[in-house]
């Protein structure tokens, strides 16, 4: 939530928590639940009895991305507790550097929390017994999930009773909030899991205005009663509703403070903090020396509660749907906590929303998904924006956030729900096969690494020279952990550690026909080497898989260098030249530049006002001026320095700058700039600073010292990993010795670009380029046909011409596929009456061996325009007897103008791909500007120019039973 929603909130709460403070619980009417068109889920262990999965279910209302952590409350190496900043509760953290610090296998944001005036949780939160975050009165409190010492989990509202007494007077303070920043007038006890500091004068009252005459006294003194010790007298006589805080150590007053600056919070000890009238009974109940006791206590018994957080709304109460607070309504990301009916298991949920793909869930809904999953009760937590889950797998270092957070980022919390295992080291229980690639072709390879597990889920070390691979289904030979594929198909990979197995299945294609590299130029300096990086190959129906550089046969042109492991390494030479790899038909290149060739001048410093200065540290002194002594030109560029004081690296930097625009934009791709300077022979370090097009800084060297005093031209290479167009930002004197103190000076002059030699001349073997072996004209055998793709004229007067052609086009086919709704004028012209009109969506067409799809995807989508389409299209495919399926679509379903919803778009192709591998081909046309056919993964995507009347395309195809050939027409 934003801030403002936030209070909006807020409010309701308060209000929500009100109306159920008889704790009530309101059901629910019957859930709508939408229509589910797909689901998938994955699954995998974190720990002992701790289970993450993540369900993605695309519903007629759009996708739901539930991620799920299972806590087995069984397992003794299971633990939950509370997530909040080592810093305290009042220092908001994002979960994931929650669960870091915690060290946590997994957690999820928590409580409802207020930003105002310091952050805050709303509701309760205890860790072993001790109050962390209090709750609120009963009248006003929102439910809380708890678990009690024995792992049994609940959910109810929590009650309390918390005061301090004066063991010397015997009087007591009734104590408000524990770590809250509510409301200043009422009693808020603070401690460490508070945070470092007590609240202080900052949050001061306003002065109280009093009417002298009224009071009967000159002075303005308030007069009011003591404890009987009359230490507070004048204290509470010269009270004016400031913040006052009384600092209690070892359960003895130490200080009692008025409108003073914020105190550090002791370790062993605690603040009380108020003002207004409570202040004043404080001060009349306490005083410096006191011993105190401090009383706390819940309902449930503190004692007896493992851990509890706070939510917004018990949304699941004995299996029924509930609402007993505030109803948070609309779509909206979800956090919350199931409990099963056995009590045995916890159920900890997030779904995603605010998303283009991810639409959110009512409370209602999510109270229904939750029992779904298993859950007999459940509360929701904080929502929305705050919606986050986090993972550390197995065999991973470092945590990771799992869902998708709607602010795009992770908003800082004050609290979260952690997940902890305790499991110690066991033995192997079992192992996992992996690699990188499930995909590859006949005649290359596949490597294989060996992840072994305990039974409590912890990694184990495995000896990989001691793992023993078998494979099935394909020819091939396995040597070692790598495994080469020499006839297509289905292969089914089987590694043996120490009698325990585990398998993987890859599927090998065919010939490779085209080699896609990840670049087509690469330029580098001479004597450097670059990674050519990873390598594809595409086959005849678009399938993609991976290809090792050590499969692939290298060569080079033009005597630049060689590459070794899929590294280029450049033998010193500088030109052009061009890499070549092949794999047994296919071949592709890369072109490549070594070294720098032409030069531009780009600033020969003859304008002051290009440029600014600064320095580093401040009491650095540094300025720029233009001079009459030039190694070019009129004029150069002096930088006066002063180096004399300070430890630190000390700088000083000339600016650059185009009009308001930081930085000098270079033109084209330069590799490296060079500069006259003259020196100063103090020996320090010449540098500047970069920025690509992406806003990331480099750093580039001139000089590493300047070791002379007359004029010299440095150069600097510029990273051949920068994302072009790049501007030079600054050109700088650093010294980063802290022993040497001196001033000096440097002038600089012509700076210029410098360019890698030219391509233009570098003679490659011609690449192989895939093409489509559908795309080609074929006769009609007996038992055969052929039909027509064509736009329908408008038939508008002037149109005659063009209604000829289509007409004359349409009569030589058997069956005419027209875009446009039906003439029958027009159809009575046509020698076959044999037509299909794709105009009145969702529409099923069928002719002999042909399925002819007329489906809608108008407003960005099947689903956002007819989720029923989805129905009728998977049970139209699942059921389909024709060879050739046709779909017809308004809009691409990739790319600009493309679904909406990405994860439609690819759920969809993965729908057809399904479809593909049962022995069908598949074809989808759409509308667009021009007729282009994309082949992918055995799928046929036709962009179909059915919008320009002058350039309007024709495709014509020829059906020979399963064979089935196309040619674009004009």
């Amino acid at each position: 939530m934003n801030r403002n929603i936030r209070k909006v909130f807020l409010f309701l709460l308060i209000i929500g928590i009100i109306i159920a403070s008889s704790n009530s619980y309101l059901a629910v009417e019957a859930v709508n639940m939408p229509y589910e068109i797909y689901r998938t889920s994955s699954s995998e262990y974190l720990g002992s009895g701790i289970l993450y999965e993540n369900i993605r279910r695309f519903t007629s209302d759009g996708w739901w991305n539930i991620n799920v952590i299972r806590v087995d409350l069984t397992d003794e190496y299971a633990e939950i507790g509370g997530l909040f900043s080592n810093k305290g509760l009042s220092n908001r953290d994002t979960v994931s550097n929650l669960v870091k610090e915690k060290q946590a296998v997994a957690g999820i944001n928590g409580d409802f929390f207020n930003y105002n005036p310091i952050p805050h949780p709303i509701g309760t939160m205890i860790e072993n017994g001790e109050i962390i975050s209090s709750p609120p009165e009963k009248a006003y409190a929102p439910p809380t999930f708890y678990l009690d010492i024995d792992n049994v989990p609940d959910i109810t509202f929590f009650d309390r009773s918390m005061q301090i007494t004066s063991l010397n007077s015997g009087q007591s303070l009734r104590i408000n909030f524990i770590n809250k920043a509510s409301y200043m007038e009422y009693v808020t006890l603070l401690n460490k899991h508070w945070g470092t500091s007590s609240f202080g004068k900052k949050y001061n009252g306003e002065p109280i205005k009093l009417d002298n005459e009224a009071n009967g006294n000159s002075n303005g003194d308030v007069n009011e009663e003591t404890n009987g010790n009359g230490n507070n007298g004048s204290l509470l006589n010269s009270y004016n509703n400031e913040m006052v805080e009384m600092v209690v150590i070892d359960n003895i007053v130490t200080e009692i403070r008025i409108g003073q600056d914020a105190v550090t919070i002791p370790e062993n000890g605690f603040i009380i903090a108020t003002r207004g009238e409570k202040a004043k009974e404080l001060l009349t109940k306490f005083n410096v020396g006191d011993e105190v006791k401090l009383t706390l206590g819940t309902s449930p018994n503190l004692e007896n509660i493992k851990f509890a957080i706070s939510g917004g709304s018990i949304i699941l109460k004995d299996g029924n749907i509930t609402n007993t607070n505030i109803n948070i309504a609309g779509k909206h990301p979800r956090t919350g906590i199931g409990i099963t009916k056995d009590r045995k298991e916890l159920i900890i949920a997030t779904i995603d929303g605010r998303d283009s793909s991810f639409v959110g869930v009512s409370q209602e809904i999510f109270g229904a998904i939750l029992k779904d999953l298993g859950a007999y009760d459940a509360i929701n937590l904080d929502g929305g924006g705050s919606t986050t889950m986090v993972i550390k797998p197995v065999d991973e270092q470092v945590a990771k956030v799992i869902n998708k957070p709607s602010d795009g980022g992770e908003r800082r919390v004050v609290n979260g729900v952690g997940v902890f295992s305790n499991a110690p080291k066991g033995e192997l229980s079992y192992i996992k096969i992996t690699t990188d690639d499930t995909n590859m072709f006949a005649n290359t390879s596949r490597k294989f690494t060996i992840k072994g597990y305990d039974q409590y889920h912890n990694p184990i070390e495995i000896d990989q020279n001691k793992v023993e691979y078998a494979f099935e289904g394909v020819e091939g030979e396995i040597v070692g952990n790598v495994f080469k594929a020499k006839s297509p198909g289905k292969a089914i990979i089987k590694a043996n550690y120490e009698g325990i197995t585990s398998t993987i299945e890859l599927k090998v294609l065919d010939e490779i026909k085209s080699i896609i590299f990840p670049t087509d130029k690469l330029s580098l300096h001479a004597n450097e080497n670059k990674t050519i990086g990873a390598a594809y190959g595409m086959d005849k129906n678009g399938f993609k898989a991976k290809i090792y550089a050590e499969d692939i046969d290298w060569t080079t042109t033009g005597n630049i260098g060689y590459v070794e492991n899929g590294v280029f390494y450049s033998n010193g030479n500088i030109g052009t030249g061009a890499i070549t790899g092949r794999i047994g038909k296919a071949l592709n290149n890369i072109l490549v530049s070594v070294g720098s060739g032409e030069a531009k001048l780009i600033d020969g410093f003859e304008d002051i006002n290009k440029f600014s200065s600064t320095v580093y540290p401040e009491y650095v002194k540094g300025s720029i001026e233009l001079v009459n002594e030039s190694k070019e030109g009129n004029k150069g560029l002096k930088l006066r320095y002063d180096f004399t004081e300070g430890e630190d690296n000390r700088a000083a930097y000339i600016i650059f700058r185009t009009g308001e625009q930081k930085g000098l934009t270079l033109d084209g791709m330069p590799n490296k700039l060079s500069l006259w300077v003259k020196g100063d022979n103090n020996k320090s370090w010449l540098r500047g600073t970069i920025i690509d097009k992406n806003g990331k800084d480099y750093t580039i060297d001139f000089a590493k010292s300047i070791d002379f005093s007359d004029w010299k031209q440095v150069s600097a290479q510029i990273p051949s990993d920068v994302a072009y167009p790049i501007a030079l930002e600054k050109i700088y004197v650093v010294e980063t010795n802290s022993a040497k103190k001196y001033t000096g000076e440097i002038l600089i002059d012509g700076l210029r670009a410098h360019y890698p030699p030219s391509y233009n001349n570098v003679e490659v073997p011609t690449p192989t380029n895939f093409t489509d072996v559908k795309n080609v004209k074929k006769e009609v055998v007996s038992n055969g046909f052929s039909f027509l793709i064509s736009k329908l004229p408008s038939f508008e007067k002037g149109q005659e011409g063009l209604k000829d052609k289509i007409t004359n086009k349409a009569n030589a086919h058997e069956l005419n596929v027209f875009i446009g709704k039906a003439n029958q004028e027009f159809n009575k012209t046509l020698k076959s009456k044999n037509i299909i009109n794709i105009a009145t969506p969702y529409k099923t067409n069928r002719y002999k061996n042909l399925m002819i799809i007329d489906a809608s995807s108008a407003k960005g989508g099947i689903r956002a325009t007819n989720y029923k389409q989805w129905i009728w299209l998977q049970n139209g495919l699942s059921n389909a007897k024709e060879d050739h399926i046709f779909l017809f679509l308004d809009t691409p379903i990739f790319g600009s103008g493309g679904f909406t919803d990405k994860l439609e778009a690819e759920l969809l192709h993965n729908t057809l791909v399904e479809t593909f591998e049962k022995g069908k081909t598949v074809w989808v046309i759409y509308n667009g500007n021009s007729t282009k056919v994309e082949l992918k993964d055995g799928i046929r995507y036709i962009e179909f120019n059915n919008k320009d009347i002058e350039n309007l395309s024709f495709i014509e195809f020829v059906v020979n039973g399963k064979d089935i050939t196309y040619q674009v027409m004009k």
